[in-house]
């Protein structure tokens, strides 16, 4: 079983790309850390470009090319350090621009559009789950990889906008789209006009609002038990990670399980591995509630479940401006936050990003995070 304790997020290729760092030197330095696991995309599995700039541009290319993750694997099981290979599932620009129809209905009619970077599918679009499955299929034969993190495997959503003064009716609601809406009639019975979206969403609210939640749920839990038999179908011990949203049930009426369709009780038939998506910053929480979110999902489901927190703060610019949320995350605000973690029953912690740590890695702040991590659970 790999140790939890400590882990980052590589969700770019900066450590080689920005700070010219060679694998041997950057595994040393995952070490140095105390990390103890990384989620990492690859060639393999590429991350699109989110809150964080992942795509290679063409400048890089070159070196880029120079790159092994197979020898960084390699790098990183000789020092003890557990690999993730993370792909992004019900998200991928490029691949809804050359198949728009695949893209969600909201409960006014609206196909959906992207927002900021985001722009999301549904889990029940099974030429994407296919799409997906190919990819990780070659990476897990090439990588051998100890587990794979599954990025956006829920219902359509851009979470990270949902803040405590907001209300759930503002959000648009997925999907109504007539294939989806015809797959829970025919698998439920329910009557709705399935080319009607504005009908059927009122339907659903007024007559089958249960039925509806739990059909979500299930379709998430059936698109992650196809990956998992995919890729264990080739190395049966992988464990399977999926970002995990970080809603108590409580919060904008369960939208957690109605909106976005993760039940974490449901989902244990399928995850070995809950990452918490705990960013407090960004939801303009304070540095006790990571940890209360993330015992609660751990103790909502049987998994084991680690909480990721912030190394910077992000969403200030652009659409994401005036909202409130603080310009900086110090030093004593992420060791509060870890340290609460400490003393609860959560796995382990994640922190987002790598690059994020590694640019703050020479400031006295910095240092404090990097040493606070290097010590947990060392007591």
């Amino acid at each position: 079983m790999m140790d939890l304790s400590v882990g980052v997020k590589i969700y770019d290729n900066d450590w080689f790309l920005k700070h010219g760092m060679e694998i041997e030197a950057a595994a040393d330095l995952l070490r140095s850390m105390g990390i103890t696991y990384v989620i990492t995309q690859s060639r393999y599995l590429p991350m699109q470009d989110t809150a964080v700039e992942s795509a290679v541009r063409g400048h890089d290319r070159a070196r880029y090319a120079a790159q092994d993750d197979l020898a960084f694997r390699n790098a990183l099981k000789d020092r003890g350090i557990s690999y993730f290979g993370c792909l992004n599932i019900c998200f991928d620009p490029a691949y809804t621009r050359r198949n728009p129809d695949l893209l969600p209905i909201d409960q006014h009619g609206n196909r959906a559009v992207q927002e900021d970077w985001y722009v999301g599918m549904a889990p029940d679009r099974e030429e994407n789950l296919a799409h997906k499955i190919g990819l990780l299929e070659t990476a897990v034969r090439e990588l051998q990889p100890e587990g794979i993190h599954l990025g956006f495997i829920r219902w359509p959503g851009f979470w990270e906008t949902w803040l405590p003064d907001m209300q759930r009716a503002s959000k648009p609601d997925y999907s109504y789209a007539p294939d989806t809406l015809r797959r829970f009639r025919d698998e439920t019975g329910a009557d709705i006009p399935v080319d009607q979206p504005i009908q059927a969403a009122q339907r659903i609210a007024s007559h089958y609002r249960e039925a509806w939640r739990d059909w979500k749920c299930g379709v998430t839990v059936s698109a992650i038990g196809g990956i998992r038999s995919a890729v264990r179908a080739i190395k049966p011990d992988t464990e399977i990670a999926i970002n995990t949203l970080p809603f108590f049930r409580t919060d904008f009426d369960d939208a957690v399980t109605e909106v976005f369709g993760q039940d974490v009780s449901r989902l244990d038939a399928v995850v070995d591995v809950f990452e918490v998506m705990a960013y407090h910053q960004i939801l303009r929480r304070d540095s006790a509630w990571p940890a209360r979110i993330a015992s609660d999902i751990k103790q909502r489901g049987k998994a084991r479940a680690i909480c990721t927190l912030q190394a910077k703060a992000i969403y200030l610019d652009g659409i994401h401006a005036g909202h409130g949320r603080a310009d900086d995350i110090s030093a004593e605000e992420f060791s509060d936050a870890v340290g609460r973690l400490e003393a609860s029953p959560v796995d382990g912690v994640c922190v987002f990003t790598l690059s994020q740590l590694i640019e703050r890695s020479e400031t006295a702040d910095g240092k404090a995070m990097i040493a606070r991590l290097r010590n947990f659970r060392q007591a």
